[in-house]
């Protein structure tokens, strides 16, 4: 096929595509991948329908809690408090159920514990919950050739 055939093909798949007063923009937007968005920073962590996704069955939990300091970069405590919350979208694959975990987390200088649902079988990006950061960037990528372990908590 030549060169002229195939942006012909191009031309008219394109224009198929958009509807009139459809500029490329919106064609491009709607054909470009969805960017994760950041969750709610007040519900983050904080409530079953907003965990955090760590992956990585405990190696992930531990990571996580490893890299979580209290607003002046203090060292956090944390201990599990159980499960809760059965969903069955575990790592995107919908085959498999998995509990979301629930943790008293608590630095020093805080009156009072908070609870962090977290979701250690689904990863994702991992923020910081309301009041406290995260020390560092880690690599969030299994090495290569190697799938996160899912570790029954």
């Amino acid at each position: 096929m030549s060169l002229f055939r195939i942006a012909c093909v191009g031309v008219l798949a394109l224009t198929a595509c958009a509807s009139p007063g459809t500029s490329f923009e919106d064609v491009m937007r709607r054909t470009q991948p969805l960017l994760p968005q950041r969750p709610d920073p007040m519900t983050y962590g904080t409530r079953p329908e907003n965990p955090v996704r760590v992956g990585w069955g405990d190696k992930g939990v531990t990571a996580y809690f490893g890299l979580l300091r209290g607003p002046q970069g203090q060292p956090v405590a944390w201990r599990r408090m159980g499960d809760c919350c059965e969903f069955t979208q575990v790592d995107g694959r919908g085959n498999e159920r998995g509990r979301l975990v629930i943790f008293e987390v608590t630095y020093e200088g805080l009156d009072t514990p908070v609870v962090l649902y977290v979701d250690a079988y689904t990863g994702g990006s991992v923020y910081a919950p309301w009041g406290f950061t995260l020390e560092g960037a880690p690599d969030a990528r299994p090495p290569s050739g190697m799938e996160p372990d899912i570790i029954d908590l």
